[in-house]
């Protein structure tokens, strides 16, 4: 091989690993917020694939020369990133999830504020959850597990898969596995501001002169805000049992796209 093609290939081979990286962090929490600058997530894309290069290129993985089939495995890789970004990115959606159910039921629906980490219109509270959970998952060097299930991504789907993710059916599941955490982590607010209402509403039955609006609004914030406040000690660990699961989607994801 002469000095040139030496040159094409590590080139060709080091954008390939860029293209998966750069998917990834374009949808992974902490990595793909909108306030990190698209240099800096660029720049973290392509550091991370100079790490990772010598242990990708001793696998001599097979690459196109023509330009249209390496077109194509850029694509791939690309996509291959993206999908698991994705897989990533379910924690943040059941924040997001949990915190409108929870603003839902305090009335704090009409008040949602702009996402620091995506930059979108998110509710209230699943803003406060992912902003903390964001803290916690750096404090306590969580990232570090995310770059780690990329780099494992390789031992899994090679560079230039010869299959597209199939499985439907674990999509599915993801989603209902989603909406089910969502629930389930909104579900001790949820559900006392739900025997609040119940409490209310006798009030109004037993004493019914009482301008009932101008009562149940301030109760429901003063009580919601209040259980926030005595499960925020069990915050942790529910993030931290999220996180296991979202890395055990993860291998999921990785096991079914190599079968």
């Amino acid at each position: 091989m002469s000095l040139a093609d030496l040159l094409q290939w590590n080139l060709s081979l080091f954008l390939l690993i860029l293209s998966r990286w750069a998917g990834m962090i374009m949808l992974a929490p902490v990595f793909g917020a909108r306030g990190v600058p698209s240099y800096v997530r660029l720049g973290l894309a392509a550091s991370l694939s100079v790490i990772v290069y010598p242990l990708i290129s001793a696998a001599k993985p097979l690459i196109p020369i023509e330009l249209l089939p390496y077109i194509a495995v850029v694509l791939k890789e690309v996509m291959v990133g993206l999908v698991i970004g994705f897989v990533i990115y379910t924690m943040t959606a059941v924040l997001q999830g949990a915190g409108q159910l929870i603003d839902f039921q305090m009335g704090f629906t009409m008040g949602a504020a702009i996402d620091p980490v995506y930059g979108v219109q998110t509710p209230m509270m699943g803003n406060f959850q992912m902003v903390l959970a964001t803290m916690l998952l750096l404090a306590t060097n969580s990232h570090h597990f995310l770059i780690a299930a990329m780099v494992k991504s390789y031992a899994y789907i090679p560079i230039n898969p010869s299959n597209l993710p199939g499985h439907y059916t674990f999509y599915a599941q993801l989603v209902g596995n989603v909406f089910a955490l969502a629930i389930q982590i909104a579900m001790p607010i949820f559900g006392a501001l739900l025997v609040s209402d119940v409490g209310v509403g006798l009030l109004s039955r037993t004493v019914p002169q009482i301008n009932i609006f101008s009562i149940v609004f301030p109760v429901k914030i003063i009580f919601g805000l209040v259980i926030l406040y005595l499960s925020i000690p069990f915050f942790g660990e529910a993030i931290s049992h999220l996180f296991n699961l979202n890395m055990a989607w993860v291998l999921d994801l990785y096991q079914g796209w190599k079968q």
